[in-house]
């Protein structure tokens, strides 16, 4: 009872108080560093506290906090928070380096808190581990979803979906809701040839869920910072996150089923179709099952849930940094897209500099 009626703030004070208590973290401070270690070149990092690290440099807005950091101490930052590491990138010419010149050393990805103990686990294509699965769903994404061809498509879908929008009767809209629908029927459009939601309850209902999975991911990612009170952070928050994603599963569940139902009356072959082709080929390059195939729709409505640090303007890679450490790499698009030196007067309203760029 108490556990399910402690608050934010208690448990952020918890998390903290049990860290700072926690002998294997304070056994560091009074180790005598080694002579045979080889010392790490690091990029710049702010001056850091015992225990908690760079903690306390983090706002409400993590995506501005890093960025004034990086202002400060420059685009390649270290930073440690707890027991993890992170390196906050934000400039274009660095994040290129990354995802092209040295994408395959990169290409790992991290174990995200509890995600063993979850219906899909790592299933999921941004949370798989580089290997037969991951390189078999980039490529379909690469010649399929987000081909020349496919593009064109999605110019139509867009079109479509902003008609019927400018249809309706002049109201006082929600932006963020709105834009959300948009993004999620186009790009669902695309993987299944269907609208994802289009009945109001059903949208409401996963809104509900988004801000749920969010708010379970945020406090499971706090914990997983202080090493073992991950397994406290499953205690609290694990059989939330595993409802969540059941009521997550079935309602990708009955999507899968009305696109195999109505998979005659289509024309042209989406995304999903050629996933079935894999799913039920037995000579298939990568033999993909049905919690593959409802992961994916996860990811086409942007409900990658509980495998995402809480940010927006974050993405996050895991890289090999020095010998048997990780640490975990952040691209910050927030700093990259208000880069005085890419764009002229960044902060202003200014569409028209992405049709010269382009």
């Amino acid at each position: 009872m108490v556990m399910a009626t402690m608050t934010d703030t208690q448990y952020y004070f918890l998390c903290f108080i049990l860290s700072f208590i926690s002998i294997f973290q304070l056994k560091p401070l009074f180790k005598k560093p080694s002579k045979t270690k080889t010392s790490l070149h690091l990029p710049p990092s702010p001056p850091a506290l015992p225990i908690i690290g760079h903690l306390h440099y983090l706002g409400p807005s993590l995506y501005k906090s890093l960025t004034k950091l990086s202002t400060k101490y420059g685009p390649l930052l270290y930073l440690k928070l707890g027991v993890s590491r992170f390196l906050v990138v934000s400039s274009a010419s660095m994040a290129n380096e990354i995802f092209k010149t040295h994408d395959l050393a990169f290409a790992e990805r991290p174990s995200f808190p509890f995600s063993d103990k979850l219906p899909y686990g790592s299933s999921g294509f941004f949370v798989a581990p580089y290997g037969d699965q991951w390189r078999f769903i980039k490529n379909l994404c690469m010649t399929e979803l987000l081909s020349a061809k496919q593009v064109e498509k999605s110019r139509v879908a867009r079109h479509e979906e902003l008609v019927l929008e400018s249809a309706k009767k002049k109201q006082t809209l929600d932006m963020s809701v709105e834009i959300m629908k948009l993004t999620n029927n186009s790009t669902f459009r695309l993987a299944m040839s269907m609208r994802s939601l289009d009945e109001p309850h059903e949208a409401e209902r996963i809104r509900k869920l988004v801000k749920e999975s969010n708010e379970v991911g945020a406090k499971a990612c706090l914990g997983d910072m202080f090493g073992p009170l991950s397994k406290l952070a499953f205690c609290l928050y694990g059989q939330r996150a595993i409802d969540v994603t059941l009521k997550y599963d079935e309602i990708l569940e009955r999507f899968l089923k009305q696109h195999e139902e109505t998979s005659n009356e289509r024309e042209n072959e989406d995304l999903m179709d050629l996933l079935l082709k894999a799913y039920r080929d037995d000579k298939s390059e990568f033999k993909i099952n049905r919690i593959h195939l409802k992961a994916f729709l996860l990811v086409s409505l942007s409900l990658n849930v509980f495998f995402s640090f809480p940010t927006s303007s974050c993405m996050c890679l895991y890289f090999y940094f020095g010998k048997n450490d990780y640490t975990s790499y952040y691209i910050n698009l927030y700093a990259i897209m208000r880069d005085e030196k890419i764009w002229d007067y960044p902060n202003d309203f200014r569409p028209v500099r992405f049709l010269v760029s382009s």
